[in-house]
């Protein structure tokens, strides 16, 4: 009896003395927080949807809203930028106690060696000293943008130096350029008119040799007489002239037209000659000319 007394007695002891559990968010506040985190991720602000994702992923929550929470929670850590602040003086030296203040919020006392997450978009950033100097700038975070370095100097700009403008210069009248008119001279037309007579006499006895030929094969060959095939022989032949004399007319289109189209640009006109007086003496008679 004593025994399981002295048992009972420590066993109880020790479940009064253990700490109560905290409890975790009830089913409401769980699908509330993962409302309020999709508007927020949605409205780019993703450092406080973080929070309402880390709420409606606790183990606590029904098993489905805590598995898709976790999977947004996961999306949003990886999409929030995260940066880290440079301060330099007026000696372009690096300084830590610099009070950091985004969009007139105080997020830093001094400047940390840790990355600070900022929602994405465009910020600015302004840097504080204690005796009340402060510089400030305009940064644009993107999304994923991990551990970007933002510098601000408290060295004084110097003004761009004034330039005084120049004179002018105006720029000389374009000389237009001389055009040579293209032009075939007159053996080029003669050329191409030969050409054509060529093209002519080859295509008509080219074709009535051709129908010759037919017309004998159909009555007589292969036993024709030799003296049927000779007409044939002459068209063939007075077509072949045909081709030579078009393609000597051709060639001398093209020749007499090149020469014609690549000679020396005209002389200048000659200088007017100065106004005076000459006299002629000839055998039959004097005479008085004059250039004015």
């Amino acid at each position: 009896m004593i025994s399981a007394r002295w048992t009972v007695v420590p066993l109880a002891a020790l479940l009064f003395a253990a700490p109560a559990r905290a409890a975790g968010p009830t089913q409401k506040e769980c699908l509330a927080a993962a409302d309020d985190g999709q508007k927020l991720r949605d409205e780019g602000k993703l450092n406080t949807a973080r929070e309402q994702f880390i709420t409606c992923a606790s183990k606590s929550c029904p098993a489905v809203v805590a598995k898709q929470c976790s999977q947004w929670l996961s999306d949003a850590e990886r999409e929030i930028p995260s940066v880290t602040f440079r301060a330099l003086d007026e000696q372009g030296k690096e300084i830590l106690d610099v009070k950091v203040v985004i969009d007139d919020v105080t997020v830093a006392q001094a400047i940390e060696a840790r990355a600070l997450p900022i929602d994405p978009g465009e910020h600015v950033v302004r840097f504080e000293r204690a005796d009340g100097r402060s510089v400030s700038d305009k940064v644009l975070l993107r999304q994923g943008e991990k551990n970007r370095i933002i510098e601000i100097s408290f060295q004084s700009k110097a003004p761009a130096p004034a330039t005084t403008p120049g004179p002018v210069v105006a720029a000389p009248p374009a000389t237009p350029a001389e055009r040579s008119s293209f032009h075939v001279p007159t053996l080029g037309w003669i050329g191409l008119g030969v050409f054509a007579v060529g093209g002519v006499t080859t295509v008509a006895f080219a074709a009535a040799a051709n129908s010759a030929e037919s017309d004998l094969r159909e009555r007589c060959a292969p036993t024709c007489p030799p003296s049927e095939k000779g007409p044939i022989d002459t068209k063939i032949a007075l077509a072949n002239v045909g081709m030579f004399v078009g393609i000597a007319g051709l060639g001398l289109a093209v020749v007499s037209t090149v020469l014609a189209n690549t000679g020396t640009q005209a002389a200048p006109a000659q200088a007017k000659r100065a106004p005076g007086v000459s006299f002629d003496v000839g055998p039959t008679g004097a005479g008085v000319h004059g250039a004015f």
